[in-house]
């Protein structure tokens, strides 16, 4: 039977981050401005009341899990992560998704829909925590490939729908996860080396031509950006022209034309409409505020003593990280353009909530987390 320790002599409320609450209410302050301000471009006020419902549900879920004791997710992330699996199922079956890339990621729930393989990454990170907390103290010689295992279904999955660009997400918690935990460099080595050996084997044979013929045209215009302009270039080159476009100050709020003129502008390139319509002042802001929401989790995490709650920590933390970077960095053409959202800021109820959850997890951990020395 499982044991789990709690936290109960802990001032909690002294313990609470409220740095790092204001943070996230700021991020999703300002995804609401920019949100509204694209809904009013696209005449569908629709978006901006689905964002505030998400935003809503979100709020609820970081009070909920600010009232457990984040020990006890050492059992209850098990069921979760096992309902998600089955969602994940759920959706190669009956999935709904964009003809462009032929991706079924969505669950049609009627008046919503809802992508499992957001709200997975936090279950995701829940059990790679556990299994590493079980490897480091040394607790069984199974481990390993039980985190192995749990790490490579719902990766395997999502493959399938396929979200090729979810799954680079995935790969980079894990890898951020067992570097932190400390594991010995020989697995990651073999690990780094399997992968780049693979990678390798799929060139020289051709079997990367299998790929989407959207994914194949994405890898070759971000290694040849002047090419087909008005074609396979032209997201990201209008997101860059949008972008230069607002300069120092930006063309104002709502006076902007990324919304409307560059694809997909209010989920994987609202940060063009960002850095347009506020301009490099505005864009400098946002970006600063990520900066101080990455300093305060890291700071979490290195003052958790707890092996298991800084795990969580660093691997939700590398969520947000990878999503920040991908975002920003195909917005202004430097990554290759994946679905990848920018957190607390692209619209997606499915994101946000998500996001929100893995927010709510970190505060709680900074609740119980234990007593310094002498404190």
């Amino acid at each position: 039977m499982l044991h789990v320790e709690k936290s109960q002599s802990i001032n909690k409320l002294k313990h609470f981050d409220w740095i790092l609450l204001i943070i996230v209410l700021a991020l999703n302050a300002f995804g609401m401005f920019i949100i509204r301000s694209v809904s009013v471009q696209l005449e569908s006020p629709g978006i901006f009341i689905k964002q505030g419902v998400g935003i809503a549900l979100g709020m609820i879920c970081i009070v909920v899990l600010c009232l457990i004791d984040y020990k006890d997710l050492r059992i209850l992330g098990f069921p979760a992560y096992w309902v998600i699996i089955i969602l994940l199922v759920l959706v190669l079956r009956y999935g709904i998704g964009e003809d462009e890339t032929g991706s079924k990621a969505w669950l049609d729930l009627g008046p919503i829909t809802f992508q499992p393989s957001e709200l997975c990454k936090v279950t995701f990170v829940l059990i790679i925590a556990l299994y590493l907390e079980r490897i480091v103290i040394k607790t069984g010689k199974f481990n390993y490939i039980k985190l192995l295992f749990f790490a490579a279904l719902p990766v395997f999955l999502i493959f399938q729908q396929p979200d090729y660009g979810t799954v680079l997400v995935y790969g980079f918690i894990f890898i951020c996860m067992v570097f932190f935990a400390g594991l010995p460099y020989k697995y990651i080595f073999i690990g780094a080396g399997a992968c780049a050996s693979g990678v390798f084997i799929v060139y020289i044979t051709g079997l990367y031509q299998l790929l989407p013929k959207y994914m194949l045209n994405r890898f070759y215009s971000y290694f040849n950006k002047d090419v087909d302009p008005l074609g396979i270039n032209f997201q990201v080159s209008r997101a860059i022209q949008h972008i230069g476009s607002g300069q120092l100050w930006g063309r104002g709020w709502g006076n902007g034309w990324a919304a409307e003129r560059v694809p997909f502008a209010h989920t994987d390139f609202i940060f063009s409409v960002v850095a347009e319509e506020l301009g490099f002042f505005g864009a400098s802001i946002l970006i600063l505020l990520f900066l101080a929401f990455f300093a305060r989790c890291i700071y979490i995490a290195w003052h958790t003593r707890e092996r298991y709650g800084a795990f969580i920590v660093m691997g939700l933390t590398a969520m947000f990280l990878a999503h920040f970077i991908e975002n920003v960095g195909m917005n202004i053409g430097l990554l290759p353009v994946t679905g990848i959202p920018l957190p607390f800021i692209s619209y997606g109820a499915s994101s946000v909530v998500s996001n929100l959850i893995a927010a709510g997890i970190i505060l709680s951990i900074s609740m119980h987390k234990e007593r310094l020395m002498f404190e």
